[in-house]
């Protein structure tokens, strides 16, 4: 029946919640904007996603733009070209101060996916992609949220007695004030040691193989695999010494200088004190929203993590 349905609606398309692609961030042909009344900002390089549960989202907005006053109505719409793919309704949560601007912070209330029709959403959302682990407004809200590609990058943390590496897609990276802003798992061990001591390093995914993503991703924070028994050659960051893997083209050594706790996961705000370029025209690993990936032109790499 499922294949049935599936060939019925997407040809036999691969049905999945991500597609995986590999981009320089030029090449991205989304845009995302801030709308509160008559006011409507760009924020596509000035907005993350910051927790999963609930579904929580940061927009930073430069000093000439925070005089945008605080609305009951405010959204968060995903467009390519002229034409809407997707839109959150957002409340307010929080506002962090930072040098240049404030970064604001929303929890999602509501969504709407435009990609396709009605029926072939209803029929992604509530049959296809169905799981015990997540709800039909969860998918609806990810769907949203991923029709803007999402990079995935390395984290990077170490200290004499431990370390780790792993891949997430729930950052951004705020250029104006060299800020960065992560969403990380309460329950990732790494966490807290980052958060005493207040550094991390971010590598982009230039020519890394996916199979090696997943690796990393599966493995436990807890006990991660030894340095020595990585797939990859590893070198050192010149400020922290912490391990940059060598499918590397660039990355950032950066001081934790906030965090809250914003559910699942804890948002930490970041200064970005060494950028160190290795190759130019690096390109990184995208996660795009299925539905999303079929109005691009993006290529996909098989496979999901």
């Amino acid at each position: 029946m499922n294949s049935l349905i599936r060939k019925l609606f997407f040809k036999d398309k691969k049905i999945k919640t991500f597609f995986i692609t590999r981009l320089n961030e030029s090449e991205i042909e989304e845009k995302v904007f801030l709308r509160a009344g008559k006011y409507n900002i760009d924020i596509t390089r000035h907005h993350s996603m910051i927790c999963l549960d609930p579904f929580c989202v940061a927009a930073w907005l430069s000093a000439d733009e925070v005089s945008l006053p605080d609305s009951e109505s405010v959204k968060i719409e995903f467009k390519k070209g002229n034409k809407l793919n997707a839109s959150i309704a957002v409340s307010l949560t929080g506002k962090i101060v930072t040098t240049k601007g404030v970064l604001i912070l929303y929890e999602v209330e509501k969504v709407k996916n435009h990609q396709l029709n009605t029926l072939h959403r209803l029929v992604l959302f509530a049959y296809l992609l169905r799981s015990k682990k997540n709800t039909y407004h969860s998918r609806k809200v990810i769907s949203a949220l991923y029709s803007y590609p999402r990079s995935i990058i390395i984290v990077s943390y170490k200290d004499d007695s431990y370390y780790n590496i792993f891949p997430m897609d729930i950052h951004g990276y705020i250029q104006e004030d060299d800020l960065y802003i992560f969403g990380l798992r309460t329950t990732n061990v790494t966490l807290n040691k980052i958060l005493e001591a207040k550094k991390v390093v971010v590598c982009d995914t230039d020519t890394v193989d996916i199979d090696i993503v997943y690796a990393l991703g599966k493995h436990s924070s807890t006990s991660p695999t030894a340095i020595e028994a990585l797939p990859f050659r590893i070198s050192e960051s010149e400020l922290f010494k912490f391990p940059v893997p060598d499918f590397t083209g660039s990355y950032k050594e950066i001081e934790i200088i906030q965090h809250k706790k914003m559910g699942y996961h804890m948002l930490m705000v970041g200064k970005v004190l060494n950028y160190k370029k290795i190759k130019e025209g690096s390109r990184s690993l995208y996660h795009v929203g299925f539905l999303q990936f079929q109005n691009g032109n993006y290529k996909s790499i098989e496979g999901i993590f």
